[in-house]
């Protein structure tokens, strides 16, 4: 509660309870951090609960403080998209951000350091999930020496390339939709993901691997054609596929070399 007086008027603060395990450790203590923020703060700040490793904040999904979904994959980094949707498609309804994956560069992990690819992959399973990710990378929070060179790693700057395919376009359109893809999603490591716009003029969907996957054109409603772009999302860099009639189902593959891919279908 003196916590929350202080900085009631701050307004760049998020509070975040939890303590790096099961949500339902300690949640009386949860709970009563909760409880003393917002006696203090009159509910000023959003609020989420940290929890450990391939664990959400949905535990506390009908508590009225927490804000938002908080996730941390750990390890499984692959679990990210089935988190990520299961959270978006509980209620009562709250953003969901993927806000702990595994860091890029990391060596601490099982699944062996983390690649700026399984970076790619983390982001775009998140944010066509229905959610939001967070980047993070292994020399800035060890603050070790070369944490400042970290800042312009690859895997940083290949979000920086995710976030401008998705600004270009209304992503709050975006709706998570596996349906879209026929055949050939792949799974875990190698698990293609899709989202369609409420509007009918917009699919993007993430190539994960370089395996095919047919995809159902339909899905666009707006127009009786459509174009296919793939973006390279290692470089930004586009190619157009073609044009192709709505009411048909296509393949589509990374380009040959790549290992994944950004394909965008828009109404024509």
């Amino acid at each position: 509660e003196w916590l929350g007086r202080r900085y009631r008027a701050k307004p760049n603060i998020v509070w975040m309870s939890g303590f790096d395990l099961e949500p339902w450790r300690y949640q009386d203590i949860a709970e009563e951090f909760a409880a003393g923020l917002r006696a203090g703060d009159g509910g000023a700040h959003l609020m989420s609960y940290a929890p450990g490793g391939g664990f959400s904040s949905s535990y506390f999904q009908n508590e009225a403080w927490l804000s938002f979904n908080h996730i941390q994959v750990w390890s499984d980094y692959w679990r990210a998209h089935s988190l990520v949707l299961a959270d978006y498609s509980r209620l009562p309804a709250k953003p969901v951000v993927m806000a702990e994956g595994a860091y890029e560069a990391g060596t601490e992990y099982p699944s062996g350091p983390i690649t700026p690819l399984i970076v790619r992959k983390q982001a775009y399973w998140s944010y066509l999930g229905g959610g939001f990710h967070s980047y993070g990378h292994n020399d800035i929070w060890r603050k070790n020496a070369a944490w400042r060179e970290s800042l312009d790693s690859l895997g940083a700057r290949q979000l920086g390339i995710l976030a401008r395919i998705l600004s270009s376009l209304k992503w709050w359109k975006l709706v998570p939709d596996q349906s879209v893809i026929v055949r050939g999603a792949g799974s875990d490591e190698t698990l293609d993901v899709a989202a369609r716009s409420t509007d009918g003029d917009l699919v993007i969907v993430y190539l994960a691997s370089s395996a095919p996957v047919s995809v159902d054109l339909r899905s666009i409603t707006a127009a009786t054609a459509v174009r296919a772009t793939l973006v390279n999302p290692e470089n930004g860099a586009e190619s157009l596929v073609g044009e192709f009639p709505h009411d048909s189902t296509k393949q589509f593959a990374s380009p040959a070399g790549s290992t994944d891919a950004v394909l965008i279908l828009q109404a024509k």
